[in-house]
C-alpha cells in the first residue's frame, strides 16, 4: 500500500456541483471522501474521521477561510490544502502564512489536485516518520537521546533539549524547503502555550556555531518561517562563523 493509499479527506465547498464533482474524482483515485459546505460541517466530520487532509475552499459564506484554515492547523493534524477562486497574490500568501500545505487557484485541472494531494500526503508521512535516527549527509540526529553529532561523534556532538530535537528533525527531514512558523508550532514540534519559535531557532544555530557544525544553515524565509540548508565545506576552507 502506497502512503497516500485509502486517506480520508474532507472537501470544503459550498457549491455543490464543485464538491460533488471534487468528491466523485478522489473516490475514484483510491480515497475516502467527506463532502461539507460548511466549518461546522468540517468540525462535525473531523471529529468522526480524523482525516489525514481538509481541502478547504475560501468562499463559505460568513465564515472566513483564512481563520478557518488556522483553527484545522492549530487543533487537528490534517494537512490543509486550500482550493479557491481567489486569484490575488495577498490572498495566496495569507493562506500559506495561515500554515496551509499548498494553495489551488481555481479552474483546476483535476490530475493537478491529485498531484498535489500525493506530494502534501508525502512530505507528511516523511515528517511523521517514528525513526529514531535521523541521516543527513556526515549528521545524525538521534530523537531518542536528543543528541546531533558529526560523523559519528568523532567530529563533534552536541546535546538538544527536547523541543530543540523536534524542531531541527523537522528542518532536517524537510531540509531544503521553506517550513512555517505556523507548521513548526502546530505539528508537535512546540507545546501548545509554547509560541517562541524564534527563540528555539536561535538557541539551535548557537549550538551549530559553537560545535563549529557549520555546514548545517537554517536561515530565515521573511514573513514566513525557516529553512534548512546542508553546505559541504570545502576541504581547508575558511569559513565565517
Amino acid at each position: 500500500m502506497s502512503n497516500d493509499e485509502g486517506a480520508t479527506i474532507i472537501v470544503v465547498e459550498d457549491d455543490t456541483r464543485m464538491g460533488l464533482a471534487l468528491q466523485r474524482n478522489l473516490k475514484r483515485a483510491g480515497y475516502q471522501v467527506v463532502h461539507v459546505d460548511s466549518g461546522q460541517a468540517l468540525r462535525h466530520a473531523y471529529r468522526r474521521t480524523q482525516a489525514q487532509l481538509v481541502l478547504l475552499d475560501l468562499n463559505l459564506g460568513a465564515e472566513d477561510g483564512i481563520d478557518l484554515a488556522r483553527e484545522l492547523i492549530a487543533t487537528t493534524s490534517a494537512a490543509v490544502i486550500i482550493i479557491t477562486g481567489r486569484q490575488e497574490l495577498q490572498d495566496r500568501i495569507d493562506g500559506l502564512d495561515a500554515g496551509a500545505d499548498d494553495y489551488i487557484v481555481k479552474p483546476f485541472v483535476i490530475d493537478e489536485v491529485l498531484a498535489r494531494i500525493r506530494a502534501v500526503l508525502r512530505r507528511r508521512a516523511i515528517e511523521s516518520d517514528p525513526a529514531e535516527t535521523i541521516v543527513l549527509g556526515p549528521f545524525q540526529l538521534d530523537t531518542i537521546n536528543q543528541t546531533l553529532d558529526r560523523n559519528g561523534g568523532q567530529d563533534a556532538c552536541l546535546t538538544l533539549t527536547g523541543t530543540e530535537t523536534r524542531i531541527l528533525g523537522i528542518l532536517l527531514r524537510q531540509y531544503g524547503r521553506a517550513i512555517s512558523r505556523d507548521r513548526l508550532s502546530s505539528r508537535g514540534a512546540v507545546d501548545a502555550s509554547d509560541r517562541s519559535i524564534d527563540v528555539h531557532i536561535g538557541n539551535i544555530r548557537r549550538k551549530l556555531r559553537e560545535a563549529a557544525m557549520d555546514e548545517l544553515v537554517i536561515t530565515p524565509v521573511r514573513g514566513f518561517g525557516y529553512r534548512l540548508r546542508y553546505e559541504p565545506l570545502e576541504p581547508d576552507a575558511d569559513h565565517d562563523d
